[in-house]
């Protein structure tokens, strides 16, 4: 009993924190996620025959993990089609944290609670969170940026060593990762090379090792489907030409800013990505971008979005889950830029300091209302969601 309450007065904090963080993800994630619709898209439901088996899975395993995960809901007797939403929910509360830990060790404390904010509660983030579909997968890129933040601080720990590698060729089950894996081995070469160095021959060759089993079934479905290895790369059958190249980055410039042009399944037909207030968050991103590339993970933040517009563009297998954690990740270099900006105009000035941290909170507000609305009044009373949510849960 004595221990128990010594732990409670050392831990306090970060009990009460896990507790924040388990009520908000189950009021934005998980409350509501098998009435909000009343019935579900024909995605959720092939997405849940697609998981029935091992077998299934085995011969598909684009997206294995979170197939994986739908299957094991199965298998626990969930039958009904809500098993693949609550899957996806799961895998959204882990992007969320690995978010704010990643803001917390670009920006600040700050500046990473603030873009949390932003992040879980927009439409985005909330639409696939609780789609029933591998959609969400696409938001590794945040499990990619968490091990390179990892790679930098491992010296010699072995089983550091091991679980990041699993986790990255886990990653490479989920469409386009391998081209962001590039992207981090390209940043983080000469670091992994000091680290192999520093493991030995012995455990070299096992992390390598474990790397190759752990992916040995994508790779072999490859080898047997073209298609799979296409989906893997995100990449389409055809190429587009390029006015239609053209089209399709005209429709996501303004699919994030002004005019949504995606799917009704998954978003509110016309709206943008983002409202006026983030616009400008996320210009201001772009503008720390060019004019500080070298600050924190921004190189690697420059060529993961180049990569995504391009994958997209290509009108491929990519989707806006793939976009949504970079844009917001932009969104909060912006707002750490402009409150950078407005200290540095005013570095004594109490008033104004204070006025320039209300001026942002004020924003992140609107947002949140925003998005909250757009997502559950707006979306599932469209008339274009209404057609799309039509399969009932079969008895």
């Amino acid at each position: 009993m004595e221990k128990t309450l010594d732990f409670l007065s050392t831990q306090w904090r970060l009990i009460v924190i896990g507790l924040g963080i388990s009520l908000i993800a189950y009021v934005l994630l998980f409350r509501g996620i098998t009435t909000l619709t009343g019935n579900y898209a024909n995605l959720e439901l092939q997405t849940q025959q697609q998981s029935h088996s091992l077998r299934t899975i085995y011969e598909n395993p684009v997206n294995a993990p979170y197939k994986t995960l739908v299957w094991l809901g199965m298998k626990m007797g969930h039958h009904s089609i809500a098993v693949t939403r609550v899957a996806a929910a799961s895998f959204a509360v882990i992007a969320a944290v690995l978010f704010y830990w990643i803001a917390t060790h670009w920006y600040s404390k700050r500046i990473a609670f603030l873009s949390s904010v932003l992040f879980a509660s927009s439409s985005g983030f909330l639409h696939i969170g609780r789609l029933g579909s591998a959609h969400i997968l696409q938001m590794a890129t945040l499990v990619l940026i968490s091990c390179v933040f990892l790679f930098q601080r491992t010296k010699h720990e072995h089983a550091m060593t091991y679980a990041i590698t699993a986790i990255i060729a886990l990653c490479l089950y989920v469409p386009s990762m391998i081209w962001f894996a590039l992207i981090g081995l390209i940043i983080m070469g000469k670091s992994i090379i000091r680290l192999f160095g520093k493991l030995g021959p012995m455990h070299t060759v096992a992390v390598i090792a474990l790397g190759a089993l752990l992916v040995a079934p994508l790779a072999l479905g490859a080898l047997r489907d073209a298609s799979i290895a296409r989906d893997i790369a995100s990449l389409p059958a055809t190429l587009p030409s390029w006015q239609q190249l053209g089209e399709n980055l005209l429709h996501l410039g303004s699919s994030i800013m002004y005019k949504g042009y995606w799917p009704t399944e998954y978003w509110l037909y016309g709206a943008p990505l983002l409202n006026i207030s983030e616009s400008i968050l996320f210009i201001a991103g772009l503008i720390m971008l060019v004019k500080r590339p070298i600050l924190r993970g921004n190189y690697f933040l420059i060529g993961t979005l180049f990569v995504a517009t391009a994958l997209i563009a290509l009108g491929s297998s990519a989707t806006m889950a793939l976009i949504i954690p970079l844009v917001y990740l932009t969104i909060a270099g912006g707002l750490f830029y402009l409150l950078d900006q407005w200290l540095t105009v005013f570095p004594k000035n109490p008033v104004a300091k204070y006025t320039g941290i209300l001026l942002l909170l004020t924003l992140s507000a609107f947002s949140v209302s925003y998005h909250i609305r757009a997502y559950y009044t707006a979306w599932p009373n469209a008339p274009e969601t209404k057609t799309v949510y039509t399969v009932k849960q079969p008895s």
